[in-house]
């Protein structure tokens, strides 16, 4: 059995909508992981018959590819002799802007607007608005409005967000990703850089089987443009795939792919093109634990089938 944890941000800095892990507590989870298991890449263990006749590995993930990665995350990686595989969205690299799911939020969250047309006849009419009476109105209603777009068509998520952008052109978003120069030394470091896609899309809700594949196979050769190697891992964005994403993955030579299962991952029997990963969170330290050990999913478990 393999845990492999999932990071997003580590930042002393705190937000509302999308809370980065804390530092202190990002500490604590590497000192914990390191001391109760055998920390490795996920790409050297898939493949090693060797490693497979011991137990207790973990893995260390971060998807996006965010600038605090490297300046709080990795200090303490190397204080605790950790490797790490980091996933990019090759766009967000290139451009240095954040994923769409970061935009969208903060847009919501500083861009100074009261009125927006956001009467989609696909949307619920609770979502259904046109006017919001300050900061605060907003940040309630992209709170919803977020995991909405998830369950939807990529068409339909793309017109969303469209409107969103035309409607608060006005705000500068932050910078607040990795360049190319920081991965390299990430990689010459003995971490490991694999693929989260071009644009951060969710290709589980993408229909045109090209566009799907224009996503794994460019972002693919991006890295190997910048870094030299075409990467062995797709980590899913937003853990979004079908059997389609996975037969494209493998087709143009992916040997990887990353889902978020929270849960932990079995090599004897699990699909290579699913691998579970158990995502952590800026929490409590007794329910990050929980997460951890995988304690919590097994009481969610008695709970849903008591």
């Amino acid at each position: 059995m393999i845990r492999n944890f999932l990071f997003h941000r580590v930042n002393p800095k705190r937000d509302k909508l999308w809370d980065p892990m804390d530092v202190k507590l990002f500490e604590k989870c590497i000192k914990y992981i390191s001391n109760k298991y055998e920390i490795v890449l996920i790409e050297d263990l898939v493949f090693s018959d060797e490693l497979f006749s011991k137990n207790k590995y973990a893995t260390i993930m971060f998807d996006d590819g965010y600038k605090d990665n490297i300046e709080y995350a990795v200090p303490i990686l190397d204080k605790y002799k950790c490797k790490a595989s980091f996933y990019v969205v090759t766009d967000c690299i290139d451009k240095n802007i954040p994923t769409w799911t970061h935009i969208l939020e903060y847009m919501f969250q500083f861009a100074n607007f009261s009125k927006i047309n956001m009467n989609f006849d696909f949307f619920p009419n609770s979502l259904k608005v046109d006017e919001f009476s300050g900061r605060e109105d907003r940040i309630k209603y992209v709170s919803i409005l977020k995991p909405f777009l998830k369950k939807i068509s990529h068409e339909n998520r793309t017109l969303v967000l469209d409107r969103v952008i035309e409607s608060c052109k006005d705000i500068k978003i932050p910078s607040l990703m990795m360049s190319w120069d920081d991965l390299k030394e990430l990689r010459t470091s003995g971490h490991y850089i694999g693929s989260h896609g071009i644009t951060h899309y969710m290709l589980g809700t993408i229909n045109d089987e090209a566009e799907i594949k224009n996503e794994l196979l460019n972002s693919g050769n991006m890295i190997k443009e910048k870094l030299g190697y075409f990467p062995l891992t797709i980590s899913y964005p937003v853990g979004s795939f079908n059997d389609t994403v996975k037969r494209l993955s493998k087709e143009v030579g992916y040997k990887i792919g990353l889902a978020v299962k929270q849960n932990v991952y079995n090599p004897n029997k699990d699909d290579l093109f699913e691998i579970s990963r158990i995502e952590l969170y800026n929490e409590p330290w007794w329910k990050t634990r929980l997460r951890i050990t995988n304690t919590l999913e097994k009481i969610k478990t008695l709970i849903k089938y008591k």
